[in-house]
């Protein structure tokens, strides 16, 4: 599953690295590039979530995640295909509907198969291949784009239509591997009817709301710098697109995953110690190391500094990403996991992607400064949404802790 997630992270974000050739092909303003980016990607992805966690708690898991790797790979081809900017808008659609299988899918399989309060660590390395696939994305293709500009062949294709083909050997490995493997075998059904788990799920709806609170804003927060960081090196450090993905990419793969493990790791140890809400304490705590360290990331006026702000936040918001997760399984009947993760992973992938890039990109329009608007509009985002992540996380701490 982490490998799946892995696959899933890299064609998501592989079109953060060329965002400025998209741009000037298409001559696109800030605001379509955020749209393209989060938008679009999450208007199917909306739409499919839920069904697919629905068939998730009652066919077979494993065959609704090939399904759903072989549509987002069409979609990321036709990315790398289109003549147009709505060809490329309908592109990520189609991305975005085939990625809705994967999450509630594969959290239901790994809260069923750890168990309750011992999911931290488990989440964690799901999480992490997620941030590890970022940073192939970013670094590998920054490197596959070098070798596609310098190469010294005459491209069939333009270099950003040729990376989106060429890392498709990436989906049709992990495919081939994925085929191998068997049905994994249910937890016995629980005696209490559906409707009545979903009435447990549903009398928790103040908790629920409070922790989709603090895991929105933490993948806002994710999001927006996967999204905007490499634009960010290009406008302010004259960086090409490739030197951005040469950069950020092994950031992203060293402190991103670590982040991951240590988040999780940090849950597990506050839960065998009996903290109550731990899930929701340790994402209000991560959010303020993040909103820290984004602000040294945006007012950096050197590249080492820059460069070191990155790191830090890009570790401080990998340790939120298990958070929310784990804290929801936790209050989630075994039977309706996969319904209650879709709706959660819904109601938060509405928010992070489909509101979170295009904001920051409207606001850098708004700025209309070249070399520094993008990074002020990044900074004001963290802070807003930072700080309404943090209340949120700590009313899910303590609505948690009356619920035990």
């Amino acid at each position: 599953m982490a490998a799946v997630h892995l696959v899933s992270s890299v064609d998501r974000h592989i079109v953060t690295l060329v965002l400025s050739a998209i741009e000037f092909e298409f001559k696109l303003t800030d605001t379509d590039l955020g749209f393209l980016h989060g938008t679009a990607y999450v208007l199917l992805y909306a739409v499919a979530i839920v069904p697919f966690g629905m068939l998730a708690d009652r066919h077979d898991r494993r065959r609704i995640v090939i399904g759903g790797l072989i549509i987002w790979t069409i979609g990321t081809a036709a990315c790398g295909l289109a003549q147009s900017y709505t060809q490329l808008v309908v592109a990520r659609m189609v991305v975005g509907l085939g990625q809705a299988a994967l999450v509630p899918t594969a959290i239901s399989l790994i809260a069923e198969s750890f168990g309750a309060r011992r999911m931290g660590r488990p989440v964690a390395v799901f999480t992490a291949a997620a941030t590890l696939g970022r940073g192939v994305a970013l670094f590998g293709g920054g490197v596959l784009l070098a070798l596609i500009i310098n190469g010294g062949l005459p491209p069939l294709l333009a270099p950003w239509r040729m990376l989106f083909l060429v890392s498709l050997s990436l989906n049709l490995m992990v495919l081939a591997w994925y085929c191998t493997t068997g049905p994994v075998p249910r937890a016995a059904r629980s005696d209490v009817s559906t409707r009545d788990l979903l009435g447990i799920a549903a009398s928790r709806w103040p908790v629920f709301l409070a922790y989709f609170g603090g895991a929105a804003a933490s993948i806002s927060l994710v999001q927006i710098i996967a999204a905007w960081t490499p634009t960010m090196l290009v406008r302010s450090f004259a960086f090409t697109a490739s030197q951005s993905g040469l950069l950020f990419g092994p950031i992203v793969l060293c402190f991103g995953p670590a982040g991951n493990i240590v988040g999780g790791w940090f849950v597990d140890h506050l839960e065998r110690r009996g903290v109550p809400g731990a899930p929701a304490l340790a994402n209000a705590l991560f959010l303020i190391a993040a909103i820290l360290a984004g602000s040294i990331l945006c007012s950096a006026q050197t590249l080492p500094i820059a460069v070191t702000g990155l790191m830090a936040t890009t570790f401080a918001l990998g340790m939120t990403t298990p958070t929310g997760l784990v804290g929801i399984q936790n209050l989630t009947p075994t039977a309706i996991r996969g319904r209650v993760t879709g709706v959660f992973v819904l109601c938060v992938t509405l928010v992070s992607l489909g509101a979170g890039p295009v904001t920051v990109g409207w606001l850098s329009d708004q700025f209309h400064d070249a070399a520094n608007g993008l990074r002020l509009a990044v900074l004001v985002t963290f802070w807003s949404i930072g700080c309404l992540g943090i209340l949120s996380a700590i009313a899910a701490q303590r609505l948690d802790r009356a619920t035990a």
